[in-house]
């Protein structure tokens, strides 16, 4: 598989020499149901397919890198999680008979965090892509692609992957648009232009900052945020058609396969009683339903 089929946020096993400072900084998220107990519910319809330490706990903690709109962001209370993730996550609590406690942690901490058992599973719009494969595992959910994210006035005139050849481009780090800018750059300097210009961001919300201020000249980023972003904007911004795509998955430590299942089995049950259509159908995004939610799918 060649980078540019990368999928979007690609974290590689260096990030976990970053896991001390990483975890360090970790905050905890608010949730649409926080106020709620978190004993468990033995009556919901698939408490019985989760570990028994689970059961006991009657909590999934999960990751998220809260700023991630329409999947997840805060509130105007700055601790209330809203978006697609945490409405999907109040209809498996249902399911499954736990708390799903949200804990915002920065995108590239999240596969160290799993891999240290220190959360649950993960729900932070990740792509499943092989070589995450190979440290976490994925329950399938969603289909995105990524795409080019420019000002409308667009003074460069950026358009496709080709016209960034010595543009200045932002990237949220940590994410597959970074295997995509490098495998264009090597297209372009091998077509004698100059390559391109990428400054990496800790996270979105400065990356589209400095698509705002002119400190970049594009942003390549998933289009379904990119797409939230853009219509947020004023119409200062707009998001181009994906230029590729694959699916996002929820995200387990390797070998959870107990919680896998449940989680799998889960959300075929919200998608059979149309919860799953209903929740994307609200926040624009129903043309990324997937009707089945496989384990590893991403190829």
């Amino acid at each position: 598989m060649s980078p540019i089929a990368r999928k979007k946020r690609f974290i590689t096993s260096a990030s976990l020499l970053l896991l001390p400072l990483a975890l360090a900084l970790t905050a905890c998220g608010g949730n649409s149901t926080a106020s709620q107990a978190t004993h468990a519910d033995s009556t919901a319809p698939l408490h019985s397919m989760l570990p028994q330490n689970i059961q006991a706990s009657g909590v999934l903690n999960i990751a998220s890198n809260v700023e991630y709109p329409p999947f997840e962001t805060f509130d105007t209370d700055g601790t209330t999680v809203i978006g697609i993730d945490r409405e999907i996550a109040d209809a498996l609590e249902k399911k499954l008979g736990v708390s799903i406690k949200f804990n915002n942690i920065s995108f590239d901490a999240i596969i160290p965090g799993l891999a240290s058992k220190r959360y649950d599973m993960a729900m932070s719009a990740m792509s499943d892509t092989p070589e995450r494969q190979k440290e976490v595992d994925f329950v399938d959910y969603f289909t995105a692609g990524a795409g080019i994210l420019r000002t409308v006035e667009n003074p460069k005139h950026a358009a496709t992957l080709a016209d960034l050849c010595g543009l200045k481009v932002g990237i949220v780090k940590g994410t597959t648009e970074t295997e995509d800018a490098d495998a264009q750059t090597k297209k372009c300097q091998a077509d004698g232009k100059p390559a391109l210009d990428v400054t990496i961001f800790p996270g979105q919300n400065q990356t589209i900052l400095a698509l705002n201020t002119g400190r970049v000249d594009v942003v390549l980023l998933d289009s379904t945020s990119g797409s939230a972003v853009a219509k947020d904007s004023g119409g200062k911004l707009e998001m181009l058609k994906p230029y590729m795509a694959g699916p996002f998955g929820i995200v387990f430590p390797k070998g959870s396969t107990e919680l896998q299942k449940a989680v799998q089995k889960g959300m075929e049950e919200i998608e059979a009683d149309k919860t799953y259509g209903k929740i994307l159908a609200k926040y624009g995004q129903d043309q990324g339903a997937v009707t089945q939610f496989p384990i590893n799918g991403g190829k």
